[in-house]
């Protein structure tokens, strides 16, 4: 294929220059085509280039309610909530070559009560310099475990499964959920979609509170599940499955306090500044 390529491109430039007869013109043209082609090159070097991959695991004991947090740039952080006491780490570094891989750093500092993971991406050297790097996570903690802080930039965060634990998250662009927690939740997001899904309905008392600038907000729960929703968007719309008449509505709704069930314990907050909110029934 790069034969191929290679050969296309130079009965191109051959053409090119049999087009252009005018002395004083055809070296500034043809050195002009010659960068766009050498530009391309670099592209398609870069694009079919074989990603690099390096798997770095962890394994930790804690004791009781233990607290997480994990930073992130570029790439992925799934947290599921597990029946044991211990945590698992796996950290899933890619890159394009093996210098870049080798400078991004997963930084893991652990006690029984404490784990702290920071991702560490290696400065750029000028504009032209190799930017590649991601960092998967797949962390899997008790059920009860307290997480502080997750905080991504670009790509998916996911939290699952909590029951007495609780979780902050922030990411800038992507997608963000939390599903099947049944513990507090404090999830923002800027730009994308943030979901709030169970499967199921558990009796707990707690509270899931998602909040956006411009991204998509969505809650989706089973239509017997017991619990307070209030919805609040600036310019956006609300749309309730619960209450299906009130979408037939002329004008839009933007301010929604509703209950699923009787006697609710546990309450969903959406606020988002110019996204949409949408209610759904899981069945």
């Amino acid at each position: 294929m790069n034969d191929i390529f290679q050969s296309a491109v130079a009965t191109a430039l051959c053409r090119r220059a049999a087009r252009h007869r005018t002395p004083r013109h055809s070296g500034a043209a043809t050195a002009r085509f010659v960068l766009v082609v050498v530009l391309l090159i670099s592209i398609r070097t870069a694009v079919t280039a074989d990603v690099l991959e390096e798997t770095i695991e962890q394994k930790y004991v804690l004791e009781a309610n233990p607290t997480l947090s994990i930073r992130n740039t570029d790439g992925s952080i799934r947290v599921y909530a597990g029946n044991g006491p211990e945590i698992f780490i796996r950290a899933i570094k890619k890159a394009y070559t093996a210098e870049r891989l080798k400078g991004i750093v997963v930084d893991v500092k652990a006690t029984r009560t404490v784990v702290a993971i920071d991702t560490i991406f290696p400065p750029r050297k000028n504009a032209l310099s190799d930017r590649s790097g991601t960092v998967e996570y797949i962390v899997i903690v008790p059920q009860t475990t307290r997480i502080t802080k997750l905080d991504l930039v670009n790509g998916e965060m996911l939290v699952e499964g909590l029951r007495g634990g609780s979780a902050t998250a922030h990411l800038v662009n992507g997608w963000l959920g939390g599903h099947n927690c049944f513990g507090d939740l404090n999830l923002s997001i800027v730009n994308g979609r943030l979901d709030i899904a169970y499967d199921w309905w558990e009796e707990h008392k707690f509270t899931a509170k998602a909040s956006s600038v411009s991204a998509a907000l969505r809650a989706i729960l089973p239509s017997h599940g017991a619990v307070a929703i209030r919805a609040r968007t600036e310019t956006g719309q609300i749309a309730n499955a619960f209450a299906p008449n009130q979408n037939g509505s002329s004008s839009p709704v933007r301010v929604l306090d509703t209950e699923t069930g009787p006697a609710p314990g546990s309450a969903i907050e959406l606020k988002t500044t110019s996204g949409n909110i949408r209610l759904e029934k899981s069945y």
